[in-house]
């Protein structure tokens, strides 16, 4: 960097010795799909072959970087309101192979009716998390782009993270849910079963949730609807 300040002159912007990076956001949007934590990407041909992205662009300025997000989400996918929380800024140079960009990710999370009535599914693709991996054979020839892969894989992290001691399950559900959706939303992102006595007593001991006192009547067997007793993101005791 010394050498950066003594050879160059800071006025100069355009100056290739001392380019300024571009600030972009990307958004790793989690939803439940058939029983599977999936993300929302963007197909889009990159380098001359289709590739998978995340939905993104760059920071417009005098725009606050919620009001950016929010536009960038509702152009890309064409849903809005969401359930969104800053994750992480990505800043590796090589990142990008046109420019350097620094990218401050998010993740979002919305319930799959919601996303469903209001996303314009020509622009995107509803992948499987678990078939976003370098293994899998579907991705040899539809790779996701540059490093969103690591992107989603920190953010699928910090989902869990945030599930095991916030209320961040509500943004994955109705308003009203049957207590075995909201077990079915832990097992799911957790990738574990778990037992159903001791998950509704942890449940109702940090008091997250409470009764509506109606039924969901859809099913032969009708069952108590509950709601979250708190609407925004809420911190308890790790479950």
């Amino acid at each position: 960097m010394n050498h950066l300040i003594k050879e160059n002159n800071f006025s100069d912007i355009w100056n290739p010795n001392l380019s300024i990076p571009i600030p972009a956001i990307d958004i790793v949007i989690f939803t439940i799909y058939q029983n599977e934590v999936c993300v929302v990407l963007l197909k889009q041909e990159l380098d001359w072959k289709n590739n998978y992205i995340l939905p993104g662009w760059i920071v417009a300025k005098w725009y606050s970087l919620e009001e950016n997000f929010d536009n960038i989400l509702e152009r890309k996918t064409g849903i809005r309101w969401v359930y969104k929380e800053q994750l992480y800024t990505f800043w590796n140079p090589d990142r990008d192979k046109r420019w350097h960009t620094i990218s401050i990710t998010y993740f979002a999370l919305v319930w799959m009716d919601n996303f469903l009535k209001n996303v314009d599914l020509t622009k995107v693709a509803i992948v499987r998390y678990s078939d976003i991996n370098e293994n899998n054979v579907w991705f040899k020839d539809k790779k996701i782009w540059t490093d969103h892969f690591e992107i989603i894989k920190y953010a699928k992290q910090r989902l869990k993270w945030k599930l095991e001691y916030t209320n961040i399950a509500k943004d994955m559900l109705p308003k009203k849910f049957r207590m075995s959706q909201l077990q079915e939303i832990y097992e799911i992102v957790l990738w574990e079963k778990i037992d159903k006595r001791n998950f509704w007593k942890k449940i109702f001991k940090l008091n997250m949730i409470e009764e509506t006192w109606e039924l969901d009547k859809s099913t032969n067997r009708p069952a108590k609807l509950y709601r979250f007793i708190d609407s925004e993101l809420k911190i308890y005791d790790v479950m």
